[in-house]
């Protein structure tokens, strides 16, 4: 099974770390309720913890030889969860052994229920299974010579960079920090660059071709976009960009996290294809939005990150627009329409082929943007724990944000009992919180969890400090059965 190397990690006994999550689905609320509460300044750091409080991130050993607690114990930690006045109306839960599969609590852990963003485990875990960790996405550029027109084909990766990649290197100056913070640097974005193809271009056809036009090809992914049960405000406030098949950092028109999303993303690429086309001296006529690459000769080609990567990228900011693109991709490599219901289709399908029960399984999005979504806490259990004990797959235990540390969990459940010692996907809509991931027990015992709550009044601070709670008691259990 694959690993975590982490010598140490720097917590606080009480994490300060205050920011809002990479979606609207983990966001703390404001235009997501209709109630006004307090905004989390988005990208505060941790204070310097003292060097008692370093503390090992534990994911060498799984615990073969550790107890598994009893399942009478940890049920009720989870009726507590659902006793407690901070949650809703509907809390349910299911807790099952990580080696053994063996059920320690089930509260309603079969009744579907709104994930928000958790929906992004099943998108991930089906990607994974389909596609494997290796896998990148091709973007490429044709040569009609009777058109004179140089061609984007969308392959998939919306995580172009303007100019050059960076391929492996983020450069010297960003630390493993860095890739953990919430919209910091992450070697999934920019892995390809727009200038390498402008390079390949030059290399394969010369500059004394005459003039050329520059058009994209998104024929492969049809749309829409923006998916229909998409709120038009995620898009407005920039939670949330198109999907188009081939962009440049998802669409965004600046470096902020939340930047204004274009509307025409692929057709910016071919933008600043021509511009750095111009740059190199060839002479560029104009530019086509849409056009059609079936019979031309590719002349360039670059790769994304592998899906490892970019899974690891998802989960940590929480990432909409890529989650949604990652559906349409399971789509296409499962021989649907890249749609959100080909998508959905795709990683129902898929998730039945790793075992997981998709009975009552509704997906509207590939993201949990939408409210329409319906997973079970079993479902999402079942996903991780499946992905995780398969060796192909099991890298999942890298790629998930370490709780404490790490994305859009890096607030949650800080204290010593969790910090290194979970593993964890948010999710979040007005009236939902979720959470789901995995816990080492204190006597080193593994757990797989899923937590999904609605019927709450607005806000998420009350609802999200139970589940930590909860999860605290997972970890602090040594409650041997």
């Amino acid at each position: 099974m694959r690993t975590r190397t982490v010598i140490a990690v720097a917590v606080p006994s009480a994490l300060v770390v205050a920011y809002v999550g990479a979606d609207i689905a983990d966001l703390v609320p404001g235009p997501l309720t209709a109630a006004a509460v307090e905004q989390a300044a988005p990208y505060l750091t941790a204070s310097p913890a003292p060097s008692s409080s370093m503390l090992p991130v534990l994911l060498d050993g799984m615990g073969e030889d550790a107890p598994e607690p009893s399942a009478a114990a940890i049920q009720t930690l989870a009726q507590g969860l659902r006793d407690d006045s901070r949650t809703g109306a509907s809390t349910n839960v299911s807790v099952v052994d990580l080696l053994t599969g063996d059920v320690l609590a089930d509260l309603g852990a079969d009744d579907p229920q709104t994930p928000a963003s958790t929906t992004k485990v099943l998108t991930v875990t089906a990607a994974l299974a389909t596609l494997g960790p290796d896998h990148t996405f091709t973007t490429s550029v044709s040569w009609d010579e009777t058109t004179r027109t140089l061609t984007l084909i969308a392959g998939g990766d919306i995580l172009l960079a303007a100019g050059y990649g960076h391929g492996e290197d983020l450069g010297a100056d960003v630390s493993a920090d860095d890739v953990a913070t919430f919209g910091g640097p992450h070697p999934a974005n920019g892995y390809a660059g727009v200038a390498d193809l402008a390079d390949q271009i030059v290399s394969s056809l010369g500059t004394g071709i005459g003039p050329v036009t520059v058009a994209v090809d998104t024929g492969a992914y049809p749309g829409p976009a923006y998916p229909d049960s998409w709120p038009a405000y995620a898009l407005q406030h920039g939670y949330a960009g198109r999907v188009t098949g081939i962009e440049i950092d998802e669409g965004r028109l600046t470096d902020d996290a939340y930047a204004q999303r274009s509307e025409d993303p692929s057709g910016d690429v071919a933008t600043t294809l021509a511009s750095l086309l111009t740059d190199r001296g060839i002479t560029v006529s104009g530019t086509a939005s849409r056009a059609s690459s079936s019979s031309a000769a590719i002349v360039a080609s670059v790769e994304s990150a592998p899906l490892s990567d970019i899974v690891a990228y998802t989960l940590r900011d929480s990432d909409n627009t890529v989650a949604e693109q990652l559906g349409r991709n399971i789509a296409l490599a499962a021989g649907n329409p890249a749609t959100p219901a080909g998508a959905a289709q795709a990683i129902t399908d898929a998730l039945a082929g790793m075992g997981v029960d998709t009975a009552g399984l509704q997906l509207h999005d590939s993201a949990g943007f939408s409210d329409q979504n319906l997973v079970t806490p079993n479902q999402l259990v079942g996903a991780l724990r499946a992905t995780a004990l398969n060796p192909a797959t099991s890298g999942i235990l890298d790629w998930l944000p370490i709780v404490g540390v790490e994305g859009t969990v890096a607030d949650r459940a800080a204290t010593d009992e969790v910090v290194g010692r979970s593993l964890a996907k948010t999710g979040s809509l007005t009236g939902v919180t979720a959470l789901a991931g995995l816990v080492e027990t204190a006597d080193g015992r593994w757990l797989v969890f899923s937590t999904l709550l609605d019927g709450m009044a607005a806000g998420q601070t009350q609802p999200r400090a139970a589940i930590d709670d909860f999860t605290a008691a997972l970890a602090g259990c040594g409650c041997e059965g």
